[in-house]
């Protein structure tokens, strides 16, 4: 049946395969690891997200080279702005889904379903009322010339590519990759195809790309509800019980986004202030170019997040042997992938978005090297997720927070976009550093 409602993936195991060390030779069990269903299943989250990661990379390219330097520098901030609605919602919906769904059968996992997907709904759309209370300011006040617009597309444009971020939490918490993959395949194919077409018709601005985005997102994410409704089940009875779960494990996920907002994403809102936006575009451009690593990010997220999960369901003991496995296995290809940045990120950056953004190479590669500690950092999170220890990921944004506020807006004021970089790197470094210790203390007290 060609229905997504009806797609089975035929690896949604997660059971470990064990190989008898004197039996086997050393390549075929290094075979055997690499090609079991959960290895399969990453892969397959990776492509996924990699149409993701594609889209918004595109998105960005194309609006760089569409718009002046000030222009993209507003997108930059509005972008931010959507990201941290997305983490907020992650915190609140997507994450608890993930962890909580796979104790829950049939009918109960239904229920929850239909009572996650109101809130979320709810959630976007007081999101959007806030976005569009921002442009009525603006507007009345005449400050930061061009952003009204911005943000009423923005506002239009956060509740549909969110509610299509749920979803594809829905399919992932049930291992169906192969269904989120087709979802995303349909919506990022449609959102690149228009992008491209307002592009060279010389009709692309930044509304009219958050416009795209919303029409694409949408129109794909409400034809799966469509096909998923069966599955989409709500008891006013066990509503607020549900809620009641939700906060209760997403409240540090929720903490922790605003944390991370405040150490991370608050350094482009600084250059704004400090040094313009043209600085607010180069340290963007940085940003959206680091994105070539944001299918392995976010893809190890989604993939990681169930994984683990449902490895603490089974046995909670090979939660830390997972964990430690999936860092050990990216880490090569990310240093790999790093010294090619430092070597080659100039000419890359200069051939993508044109000349105008010439001489940040070596800014790039900084803000790349906190990329690649933000992936060893989203692993760990998923570790301690799955042991329903969210509050460590919240304790260790804090740390993170405090390089933030201590170092890295000293250095921003000093040096823009250069200073900006380092700051992020050392919040990371800092972050990760915490996160590992408090895993580790784990292993210790089970």
């Amino acid at each position: 049946m060609s229905q997504v409602s009806t797609i089975k993936d035929s690896d949604a195991r997660v059971d470990t395969l064990y190989l008898p060390a004197a039996q086997q030779s050393l390549s075929r069990r290094l075979a055997a690891k690499i090609f079991q269903p959960s290895v399969r299943q990453a892969l397959v989250t990776l492509v996924d997200q990699g149409f993701c990661s594609v889209t918004n990379f595109l998105t960005g390219v194309l609006l760089a080279r569409a718009c002046s330097k000030a222009e993209y520098g507003l997108y930059v901030l509005s972008f931010t702005l959507l990201v941290i609605t997305m983490d907020i919602q992650v915190g609140l919906s997507g994450t608890p889904f993930t962890v909580l769904s796979p104790q829950l059968k049939n009918k109960d996992r239904q229920l929850y379903l239909g009572s996650t997907l109101i809130q979320h709904l709810v959630v976007s759309v007081l999101a959007a009322i806030g976005f569009v209370i921002a442009a009525m300011v603006l507007s009345a006040t005449g400050r930061i010339h061009g952003f009204v617009n911005v943000l009423l597309t923005l506002a239009v444009a956060c509740v549909f590519v969110l509610l299509r971020d749920f979803m594809r939490f829905v399919l992932l918490s049930q291992l169906r990759v192969w269904a989120s993959l087709l979802m995303g395949l349909i919506a990022n194919v449609a959102t690149v195809g228009l992008l491209f077409w307002a592009y060279f018709g010389d009709k692309l601005t930044v509304p009219i790309g958050y416009l795209i985005m919303a029409g694409c997102s949408g129109l794909t994410t409400l034809l799966i509800l469509l096909k998923e409704r069966k599955q989409i089940g709500f008891s006013t009875k066990w509503f607020h019980e549900h809620l009641r779960n939700n906060w209760t494990f997403g409240k540090w996920l929720v903490a922790q986004a605003i944390v991370d907002f405040v150490a991370i994403r608050l350094y482009p809102w600084v250059l704004m202030l400090f040094k313009g936006s043209s600085a607010v575009a180069a340290y963007g451009v940085c940003v959206i170019f680091s994105g070539v690593l944001n299918p392995l990010l976010m893809g190890l997220n989604r993939f990681l997040g169930p994984q683990a999960a449902y490895v603490a369901c089974n046995k909670a003991s090979r939660v830390h042997y997972e964990i430690y496995y999936w860092m050990a296995l990216i880490v090569t290809p990310l240093l790999m992938f790093l010294l090619l940045a430092f070597l080659f990120g100039e000419r890359a950056i200069v051939a993508t978005y044109g000349s105008k953004f010439a001489g940040i190479g070596y800014i790039f590669s900084i803000y790349l090297l906190s990329h690649v500690i933000a992936v060893e950092g989203v692993v760990i999170g998923a570790g301690t997720n799955a042991l329903k220890r969210p509050d460590i990921s919240f304790r260790a944004q804090i740390a993170g927070l405090t390089a933030t506020v201590t170092i890295g807006l000293f250095l921003t004021y000093k040096w823009g976009a250069l200073g900006a970089v380092i700051g992020v790197c050392i919040s990371r470094l800092v972050t990760l550093g915490y996160q590992f210790k408090q895993f580790k203390y784990l292993e210790k007290v089970r």
